[in-house]
């Protein structure tokens, strides 16, 4: 894909655009080997300096060359009025220990985090100010493995496990992901623990639809929250633009192949038979769709 002609057709710049790693340098949602998910509700008083200040971090932390680490800002649409979401995407979880090295001695980055910039207040820098109590949340997202390939016929190198990309069988100059998609639908499920198995082939084989029916439009990677809750599935759905979303909405409602998959049996007679919906805890599937946060000039 060229992202040149891709932000030039949207009129808004992927996220690639936050980072000054050339984009065949970039870790991303499909050739990372661990994600952390972070997201923030901005107080509504002081929304405009809390995205300056995740702005300035999310380039300094890029720059900084963290073991190739990548720090993506995006945009919730469709959902809470200034909550900001955050994808970080790391080779293996002992990176994250170099961040938190940062955070702790690095005099930029402190400065970054500490410093007033929020006027007519006391006692607290931005980072205080800016973010309602409580409201920042982490989940770490793996790539699910060992339902569409053997995991001996892969060589992860430096990665944690085998990255989410493998998953789609397509080529890289196909595939979208969190650099350079101009839409993120983050999707989650909780699988039932009876038919956890069960859940993750509905999963892949949803997936598999949407990567086949939509090439170059679409592309979805599946994940397992781990260190988090058990059993609870995650889905990065990235999008090429709004259109594309329009596309996906539109398969799910009519396509013939995803109405059959719909009433496909998934459980075996012997657990009692059944679709997909028995696999899932009832009202845990979600989306939220995600907009790259676009860089002002100020920024």
């Amino acid at each position: 894909m060229d992202q040149r002609t891709a932000r030039r057709t949207a009129g808004l710049s992927p996220a690639s655009a936050q980072s000054p790693v050339p984009a065949d340098k970039l870790l991303h949602s499909g050739n990372s080997g661990f994600t952390i998910a972070r997201s923030a509700q901005l107080k509504y008083e002081h929304r405009d300096e809390g995205r300056k200040l995740f702005a300035s971090v999310i380039a300094y932390m890029n720059q900084s060359d963290l073991n190739g680490a990548s720090f993506y800002f995006y945009e919730e649409a469709f959902g809470k009025q200034d909550r900001v979401h955050w994808l970080i995407h790391w080779k293996t979880p002992n990176d994250y220990a170099i961040s938190l090295h940062m955070v702790d001695h690095d005099e930029k980055m402190i400065d970054l985090l500490e410093s007033d910039r929020v006027v007519d207040d006391a006692s607290a820098g931005v980072w205080g100010r800016a973010v309602v109590e409580g409201s920042v949340q982490e989940r770490i997202l793996v790539p699910q493995h060992g339902l569409v390939h053997e995991e001996d016929d892969h060589d992860p190198g430096e990665l944690w496990v085998d990255p989410a990309k493998l998953q789609t069988g397509r080529p890289d100059g196909e595939l979208l992901h969190s650099a350079n998609a101009m839409l993120t639908l983050h999707r989650t499920g909780q699988a039932t623990h009876e038919f956890r198995k069960e859940a993750r082939l509905y999963a892949f084989a949803w997936q598999n639809e949407v990567n086949r029916k939509l090439p170059g439009r679409a592309t979805s990677y599946l994940y397992e929250e781990t260190f988090g809750v058990m059993d609870r599935l995650h889905w990065l759905v990235h999008l090429k633009d709004f259109d594309a979303y329009q596309q996906l909405l539109e398969l799910e409602r009519t396509d013939k192949d995803f109405r059959a998959l719909g009433e496909r049996q998934f459980i075996a007679d012997q657990k009692g038979g059944g679709t997909w919906g028995r696999t899932y805890v009832p009202g845990t599937i979600e989306d939220t769709l995600l907009l790259p946060h676009q860089l002002t000039a100020a920024e």
